[in-house]
């Protein structure tokens, strides 16, 4: 598999799985291609080189998620934009401080299936397929909670969408009402000198 950054596919990039390699602890970068690359830093090193390319404080979303789902604890899903990534363990800790948690776009996966014990399989819209090592209520139950955040982002969005689309009728009718005032103003001037006009002709000497 060739090394790349998460930053150099982060437009395109579906999952975020750690592995260990000759080097320690480093990412696989799946892609919807099917393509695997190699981030040489760990996953979460990773997410927030990720994070950070699209300016996004992590530790304050986390904060609003905490509050959003209720949860004080845990391991919660991230978003970029419209994109949530939701957790799934896919490894076993070999030191105390191993990461043993990846990550895939919510809305690229497709079923999740039953395994060996607690383990699941994880399949994905692109016909890849990740074994995880929870079991499938646990693996649903993370899926699920990114497509509500997911949900919930898609409504924020329409909400925005219907916003603009109010700003851009008052500004538009804004326009309208000052181009209004002007053709007024333009025809107010007209009949004040026609008026003027009549008078003075009225007023002249032989009239």
């Amino acid at each position: 598999m060739a090394d790349a950054r998460v930053e150099q596919v982060r437009e395109v990039i579906i999952g975020m799985r750690p592995v260990y390699t000759d080097t320690g602890n480093a990412t696989e970068l799946w892609l919807p291609s099917g393509e695997v690359l190699v981030d040489r830093r760990g996953v979460k090193a990773g997410v927030v080189a990720l994070a950070r390319s699209y300016a996004v404080d992590l530790k304050a979303q986390r904060q609003q998620l905490g509050q959003l789902f209720q949860r004080s604890g845990g391991v919660l899903p991230f978003y970029l934009g419209r994109r949530v990534f939701v957790p799934v363990k896919m490894r076993k800790a070999v030191t105390k401080n191993d990461m043993v948690y990846g990550y895939l776009d919510a809305d690229c996966i497709s079923d999740i299936k039953g395994g060996k014990f607690r383990q699941c399989r994880v399949l994905l819209k692109t016909g890849q397929e990740l074994e995880a090592l929870s079991s499938p209520a646990t693996a649903q139950q993370s899926w699920y909670l990114g497509l509500s955040l997911l949900k919930e982002l898609e409504g924020d969005a329409q909400e925005a969408r219907d916003e603009q689309q109010i700003m851009a009728s008052v500004l538009a009718l804004c326009r309208g009402l000052k181009e209004m005032a002007r053709r007024l103003e333009r025809i107010e001037e007209h009949i004040a000198e026609a008026e003027f006009a009549y008078h003075y002709n009225r007023e002249e000497p032989g009239n």
